[in-house]
């Protein structure tokens, strides 16, 4: 019979089911010969929109059509079968609306935009929802699962099984993975595949054998086991670490990873998350390793406790803790802990209740300090309650704001004082702003009282402090039109002024409690502190010029900010911390300037200097060059240079580091670090990266100084450095992701630093 056409009613359910499945696994990434998957399609490949199975009728083309009975019809050669945008393509098939059935034969092919399917043969029972076909091949469009079957089932309330099958994520040409397995079941609503009689092939070659095997195929969490990671080192020998992950609830899980540790023993790690309504989450982190076989100390149990929590109760009330305890001073410097560096001093343990609202804030916090090494011990505040506003012109173009705290200082030294402070700070100001430029005049007065209790007697019991400010700030901004090398730009030039007032006032009857000198920059020459916390209010009498010039190119991206200025006292700052440090005797501070330049769409510096003019050196200086061409071809150069930072102690210190993909698979990464002091280095870091598709190995080599933080035995027996190498292995596809330049090299003490982000 010629070319026709036969319209039915009811017809095969199978594509129902089929985009079930497939929609629940399209986490994953597109097959093919590239990593990239191409976007899900919305039509099928003929531009029609898929729709309901329901609302749609079946169009039927054949070569030959034979009419059996009036409820079944043989199609023969070249059948094209559509509805609703799904097609099935067969060389015969039989539609049999009797038995609500449909079979095919011959070259079966069935698309519907999300899986394709080709097979033998295909049987299907439409009113059972389920078909069944033999020597099929599967692909999951949108994602880089694909395998094939000697048999496949699939049906819309068990999901699709495979009979001798294989299921990998890695392109057809390239099959670097896969699993081999008697039977292969994968759950459409779990979005996770379970295996049985499983063999993991790695290039062809079998390498595991699992009787059971549950795998992911998206996005969706489930208990098991995740990447082991191997590691030597000289600390702690060779290491096998085995997260395990509990997918307890929608809103619980937790992840244990027992780690084997040649020279100390075997340490238990569990993080475990959680998950409360909408708007509170926090996690447990415990670290426990019962006998630590190499630590000098008096008690070989070393453990580390953290509690973090976040959380609001409604739409003003916000609340925060954060807590931690460890075992010994030497915890972070031996175990190379998650939570922590190494370098820490001290731990800090906060909690906070705040009420944020356009009028009134409120904030009530908890600070406590477990102090590592040899460091004096700092102050706990308990508590603190701030409460604050800001009213944007309140009164006739004035603005008001007002902040006040009230605070708790103890320490768990008991010859050091303590002490309660109230402080109150109401300001007025009055801004006059304008493009050309902008002018604030802030009357501003500090109001302390202090309870204090001294052991030593030293410090007064009670004191009263009240300081005025006077601040007058301004900027004016000019441009012009500029060409440079044949191209067109505009520069701003945007000079800075303030005028600080603040009285003297002896307050060395205040004991120190939360202050200390702050950094210096450009930026810090127009503050109106010198110190942080309360207990000493600079007094000034001070001038301060600054400049800031810009160009922006044609775009009105800005390519290059300089600016540079210094402060010129009129009288000398005696408030100064313990020893007159702080005090300012000089007629002028040193001269801030900073530079950052943005060459092309790959080089870019940025620089900052501070420069004594009366003794001509050099105080404090960062030097950075980037060259970046993208997340995985970046390479950065740092020098760093500080006078005199504690006991005529200088640092300088300069660091090359970089990440560069040498083509799509291969990366390496590096970084390496120098005390120009010293002559020797004070971190190296490096290794490579390969990936591919499917999967991913990396190997990583690290060198750098042990920190020593006192002289207890804890520390005793403390190499000059530690060496350590580690490897990982990821096959994607199976819960693996892939990483970027700047991720490779976060984790060294000195890491990779983004660089400041001109806009180009």
């Amino acid at each position: 019979m010629g070319r026709s056409v036969t319209k039915v009613r009811h017809w095969l359910l199978l594509s129902a089911v089929a985009a079930s499945v497939s929609q629940a696994l399209a986490a994953e990434q597109e097959f093919g010969k590239t990593c990239q998957p191409p976007p899900l399609p919305v039509k099928s490949s003929e531009g029609q929109d898929i729709k309901p199975l329901n609302e749609s009728a079946i169009q039927a083309t054949a070569k030959e059509t034979v009419i059996q009975g009036q409820d079944s019809a043989l199609l023969k050669g070249n059948v094209k079968i559509n509805q609703g945008g799904r097609e099935l393509s067969a060389d015969e098939a039989l539609l049999d609306r009797k038995n609500n059935r449909i079979k095919a034969k011959g070259t079966v092919s069935f698309n519907d935009g999300r899986l394709h399917l080709s097979s033998d043969s295909l049987d299907a029972h439409t009113d059972e929802n389920r078909a069944d076909l033999e020597s099929v091949t599967y692909k999951l469009l949108g994602t880089n699962a694909r395998g094939s079957a000697k048999k496949l089932h699939v049906s819309q309330d068990d999901g699709m099984t495979l009979e001798g099958g294989n299921f990998t994520t890695c392109p057809a040409d390239d099959p670097a993975w896969a699993i081999d397995a008697n039977e292969i079941h994968v759950d459409p609503d779990e979005g996770w595949g379970e295996a049985w009689g499983a063999k993991f092939r790695l290039y062809d070659v079998p390498v595991f054998y699992f009787p059971y095997l549950s795998f992911p195929v998206s996005g969706e969490r489930k208990s098991g086991l995740l990447y082991p990671t191997f590691t030597s080192s000289d600390k702690r020998g060779l290491e096998y670490a085995q997260p395990i992950y509990w997918n307890i609830a929608p809103n619980l899980d937790a992840t244990i990873t027992p780690r084997y540790m040649s020279y100390r023993g075997t340490q238990l790690n569990t993080q475990f998350r959680y998950l409360v309504g909408d708007d509170d989450l926090g996690q447990f982190n415990i670290e426990y390793l019962p006998n630590d076989r190499k630590f000098a100390g008096a008690d070989d149990t070393r453990y580390l406790f953290n509690w973090q929590h976040s959380g609001k109760a409604d739409e003003h009330w916000r609340y925060n803790a954060d807590y931690t305890t460890l075992s010994d001073d030497a915890y972070f410097v031996d175990m190379d802990s998650k939570m922590g560096s190494s370098t820490d001093t001290q731990i800090t343990r906060t909690g906070s209740v705040a009420y944020l609202s356009y009028g009134w804030n409120f904030l009530a916090e908890v600070k406590d300090f477990e102090v590592l090494g040899d460091y004096p011990e700092p102050y706990k505040v308990v508590p603190r309650l701030e409460l604050s506003r800001d009213d944007t012109n309140f009164w006739n173009g004035l603005d008001f704001s007002f902040y006040s705290e009230l605070s708790s200082f103890d320490n768990n030294d008991n010859t050091q004082p303590t002490a309660e402070r109230l402080h109150l700070e109401p300001t007025i100001s009055f801004p006059l702003n304008s493009p050309a430029g902008n002018l604030t005049t802030e009357l501003k007065l500090y109001q302390t009282f202090y309870e204090q209790h001294d052991p030593t007697r030293r410090l007064n019991d009670s004191v009263s402090r009240t300081l005025p400010q006077l601040r007058v700030y301004g900027q004016l901004n000019f441009e012009r039109q500029l060409e440079l090398a044949g191209r067109n730009y505009r520069q701003t030039l945007e000079p800075q002024f303030q005028y600080l007032y603040i009285p003297k006032e002896d307050q060395s009857d205040i004991g120190l409690y939360d202050t200390t000198l702050l950094g210096e920059d450009y930026h810090a020459l127009f503050r109106n502190r010198r110190y942080s916390g309360l207990d000493r209010i600079t007094d000034a009498n001070q001038v301060t010029l600054g400049v800031t010039s810009r160009i922006f190119d044609q775009k009105n991206q800005e390519r290059m900010r300089v600016s540079i200025g210094q402060i010129f006292y009129l009288r000398d700052a005696t408030v100064g911390l313990e020893n007159d440090v702080g005090q300012v005797t000089n007629s002028t501070s040193a001269l801030a300037g900073e530079i950052d330049l943005r060459v092309d769409k790959n080089w870019s510096l940025s620089s900052n200097i501070l420069y004594d003019t009366d003794t001509g050196k050099t105080n404090k200086g960062n030097f950075r060059v980037d060259y970046r061409v993208s997340d995985d071809k970046l390479v950065q150069f740092t020098h760093r240079y500080v006078r005199d930072i504690s006991d005529g102690v200088n640092i300088d210190q300069a660091g090359i580091s970089g990440a560069w993909a040498v083509n799509s698979n291969w990366k390496v990464f590096a970084s390496h670090y120098e005390d120009l002091n010293l002559h020797r280095a004070e971190e190296t870091y490096g290794g490579f990266e390969y990936e591919a598709c499917c999967f991913a190995v990396r190997v990583t080599a690290r060198r750098h100084l042990n920190t020593i933080l006192s002289n207890s035995i804890e520390f005793a027996g403390q190499p000059t450095y530690e060496n350590s190498i580690s490897f990982e292995f990821i096959f994607k596809g199976l819960g693996g992701h892939g990483t970027s330049g700047d991720q490779l090299l976060s984790k060294g003490l000195f890491s990779y630093r983004e660089p400041y982000n001109l806009s180009y």
